[in-house]
């Protein structure tokens, strides 16, 4: 059997037609990326990509603000701020956004975002140059001046880079929201190369989340909680399964073809998620358990870990979940069982995050999106007896999407990524992972996973222990292997 290839994401177009935007009546979101620009010298063209940009911005200034953060950057041992610099000289008036001190933590949040408005005053264009928390502030603060963007991927670690949307920290919870497509992305292999090698790893990690996102996206449309289902869409990455698992092992290596490979993958799962106008296509509970993680850490004043690579760990734990709680739902207990209380789940809430956060403040945060879901639940009851009679059918469809545990553990043992929490950095405890996964699907209205196991009577700390103990010790294996 010949291996399904992936689109190649350069090809707008192409990704057009994969997912049906070129049929009259699609629902979906067309791309609003202009260019992609992948290859061992991308950045060659950045000058010509800026000069487009500020040629169309209806503005006669030729002011360009390079926003970075505050960590070291190079291509070839050059610093990449410096040689960015040099190469818009040819366009425009340069000028050097900074927005943290050397090595210092930068979150998407307000100020940050207000930094980079007050910092790019005057300028026509603004290049995101650096992570993808810079990429995710310079959509906003472009938006906010109303001038192009043109980002410029320096490490292949999250989807933000490719897609509309902004990752903000409001009231101390983790938040995607609606942002705006970059008008062009360049993706520099050699760049992305020498970026530090947890980057690369901590992408591997991002990815993995194909092996159990998808599930969660089609068990919300099978419980009439999400009319958007679509498998085109999540297709445009998972048919990238098998190239994963062969480009994994050089994620921090100088191999072009994998470097291409994993950035291509990553490229059109941000596609994805704008296309479909919301994360759910590669974003479910793993990527709650990394919010939460991050959430705790900013209001604990101790250090963030790499999104991509807490994802991973996560990916993993939840796989083993899903075997778990598919095997315990009862359908039709599910049906009889009633909906918890708004009084109830407040309080669970609440008890969930108070100890972060005594003001209250993310709780009800987290409750006000909390509550939206169990109002959808509660008014789509009248459907349950008829999801439970074809549950076979829906169960079969839902392992289909799912990846293997053995399988992520050996995509990110691969790369030299962390497969375990206590393998992350910073560690993470069992207590603290399971606090995450176990509250995770408290944060959002999306259903997941942890949702239907939840209204199911499953969803019990002692699965969520033991999912994680297992998956421990699938990671432990994958190191013989």
């Amino acid at each position: 059997m010949t291996a399904v290839r992936h689109v190649d994401p350069t090809d707008l177009d192409a990704v057009r037609a994969a997912v049906g935007l070129d049929r009259p009546g699609s629902a979906l979101h067309d791309i609003g990326l202009e260019r992609i620009v992948i290859g061992a010298d991308a950045l060659d063209g950045l000058p010509g990509l800026v000069g487009a940009a500020l040629a169309s911005s209806g503005s006669a200034g030729r002011g360009i603000a390079v926003i970075v953060d505050g960590h070291p950057m190079v291509r070839h041992d050059a610093d990449l701020t410096t040689l960015v610099a040099g190469l818009l000289a040819s366009v425009g008036d340069v000028s050097i956004v900074r927005l943290a001190e050397p090595d210092a933590e930068l979150h998407a949040d307000a100020s940050a975002i207000e930094r980079a408005v007050e910092g790019a005053q005057g300028a026509s264009c603004l290049v995101a140059l650096g992570s993808g928390t810079i990429c995710d502030i310079v959509k906003e603060a472009s938006r906010e001046l109303d001038v192009p963007d043109i980002t410029v991927q320096t490490a292949n670690s999250v989807n933000a880079f490719a897609d509309d949307m902004a990752v903000l920290l409001i009231h101390g919870v983790k938040r995607t929201m609606p942002s705006r497509w970059p008008s062009a992305l360049v993706a520099d292999l050699t760049v992305i190369a020498d970026a530090p090698a947890r980057l690369g790893r901590a992408g591997v990690g991002e990815l993995c989340a194909m092996f159990t996102a998808p599930a969660d996206w089609r068990l919300a449309a099978a419980f009439g909680m999400d009319a958007t289902w679509d498998p085109r869409v999540v297709g445009l990455f998972t048919d990238g399964a098998d190239a994963l698992l062969e480009a994994a092992p050089g994620a921090t290596s100088h191999d072009p073809a994998a470097q291409r490979t994993l950035v291509e993958l990553m490229t059109l799962s941000g596609l994805a998620l704008g296309i479909a106008g919301k994360t759910s296509p590669i974003s479910g509970t793993e990527h709650t358990v990394s919010h939460l993680l991050d959430m705790a850490a900013a209001r604990q004043g101790t250090a963030t870990g790499l999104h991509g690579a807490q994802v991973g760990v996560a990916a993993l734990a939840v796989a083993v979940a899903w075997r778990r709680v598919l095997d315990a739902v009862d359908p039709i207990a599910l049906v009889e069982r009633p909906t918890p209380s708004h009084e109830r789940m407040l309080a669970r809430t609440r008890d969930a995050f108070t100890d972060l956060d005594p003001t209250g403040s993310m709780a009800d945060e987290c409750w006000a999106q909390y509550r939206v879901k169990l109002e959808r639940w509660e008014a789509n009851r009248a459907e349950l007896a008829a999801i439970a009679a074809g549950w076979t059918t829906l169960r079969a469809e839902l392992e289909g999407l799912l990846g293997q545990p053995e399988r992520i553990a050996q995509a990110l043992r691969a790369a030299g990524a962390a497969a375990r929490f206590d393998e992350l950095e910073p560690a993470c405890s069992q207590d603290d992972a399971a606090w995450a996964l176990y509250n995770g699907h408290l944060i959002r209205d999306r259903f997941t996973l942890a949702d239907l196991a939840w209204f199911a009577g499953v969803w019990t700390p002692d699965l969520v222990g033991s999912a994680i103990d297992e998956a421990a010790r699938i990671a432990t294996a994958a190191v013989r292997s």
